[in-house]
């Protein structure tokens, strides 16, 4: 019974309970906070919440719009996801991403098939193999030679953007506008929609397939079990036998892969070529975002790609009925989101005083 019991607790006591509860506060406070900015800006500031808030359910397309755009985000989420869970402090998703996308270009824009479904298997595997082997390179170096992984990961950042640039201008250079582009991609390399007025493409079917195996991965197997021991007490996962050479390859891989598989639905839905100044450009730094709002859990960092991106639609929307609201106040959001949650202190104190009651409570029977 007392099992039962705590199973089904639901006091913020509940690590589990009291991390939603925290985001959720969070979350309020952020829009207070907003509303009070928009009440010093805005000639109408309550319209503007609004606006926020239900915008994007006001029309299909901008609905649409958000579950399109945030597909490629919440897979960049989920690799900065693994990576942090497991201690790493590997930044590369933003350079994996740039770097993947010409090996998307380079097959998406050669007719290797003619099968509509085959070709985009194609540049799907293209970008998965480029970002596994890449995305090692980082943690490789730390277990080998001790360097900084957060370092070498951003000098990698800045060489693989412009490594793509070169590829991109000597092989695969567009010839009808002057933008550093690649050419266009061949219809049978694009994936189409399931549902073209919500913009749901296989890529969103992917996304919950992804996220489903990421979290039975990371909370229901060996090698999760293993990635969550490393990252929160690396000294007794050596001592219990874990290689962290293995685990660090391993986690990088899997990371490299979702990069890779990221790239490939921005790319393939979103555009009809590659450039590599603005494509996938910021994608890889937002995963670390996301990976902090869903506290490292693969579902709660697909949630929070989804409010995100339904934020930034909302603010869009608002940007034509208000102009005197700067399109950067979803910003001022997540700022305030992220430092509420990342906080050790915030709500601690009143979770402290339930867990003292419940405890004397528990005394007195």
């Amino acid at each position: 019974m007392t099992e039962k019991k705590q199973k089904i607790n639901l006091s913020i006591t509940n690590p589990k309970v009291f991390e939603v509860v925290k985001m959720v506060i969070s979350i309020l406070i952020a829009l207070a906070i907003t509303l009070v900015i928009l009440f010093m800006i805005s000639d109408n500031p309550v319209r503007a919440i609004v606006t926020i808030l239900t915008g994007p359910l006001t029309k299909r397309r901008y609905i649409g719009s958000v579950i399109e755009s945030f597909i490629p985000y919440a897979f960049s989420g989920l690799a900065a996801g693994v990576l942090f869970k497991s201690g790493a402090f590997n930044l590369g998703g933003e350079g994996i991403f740039i770097i993947s996308g010409v090996s998307i270009a380079a097959v998406a824009c050669n007719q290797l098939t003619t099968s509509g479904v085959l070709h985009p298997i194609l540049c799907f595997l293209a970008a998965i193999v480029t970002g596994g082997i890449l995305m090692i390179i980082p943690s490789f170096l730390k277990a080998k030679f001790g360097t900084n992984e957060m370092v070498v990961s951003l000098m990698l950042n800045s060489i693989y953007s412009g490594v793509a640039m070169f590829i991109i201008r000597k092989f695969l250079l567009t010839t009808t506008t002057s933008t550093i582009g690649s050419r266009d991609y061949f219809k049978t390399a694009k994936i189409g929609y399931i549902f073209e007025p919500l913009r749901i493409s296989p890529c969103l079917i992917l996304l919950i397939i992804t996220t489903i195996v990421m979290y039975l991965i990371m909370f229901k197997s060996r090698l999760g079990y293993q990635i969550r021991l490393a990252g929160t007490n690396p000294k007794f996962a050596e001592y219990s036998g874990i290689s962290a050479f293995k685990l660090s390859i391993v986690t990088a891989v899997i990371a490299g892969i979702l990069c890779g598989m990221g790239a490939s639905c921005q790319l393939l839905t979103q555009t009809s070529f590659y450039l590599p100044e603005q494509s996938l450009v910021g994608i890889g730094f937002s995963g670390m975002l996301l990976s902090m709002l869903g506290r490292n859990n693969p579902i709660g960092i697909v949630v929070a790609a989804f409010l995100i991106k339904y934020l930034e639609q909302g603010t869009s929307i608002l940007y034509f009925v208000d102009r005197a609201v700067p399109s950067e106040i979803v910003a001022i959001v997540e700022g305030i989101v992220i430092l509420l949650i990342s906080s050790q202190y915030f709500l601690r104190g009143f979770r402290e005083k339930k867990l003292l009651k419940e405890g004397l409570e528990k005394d007195a029977k």
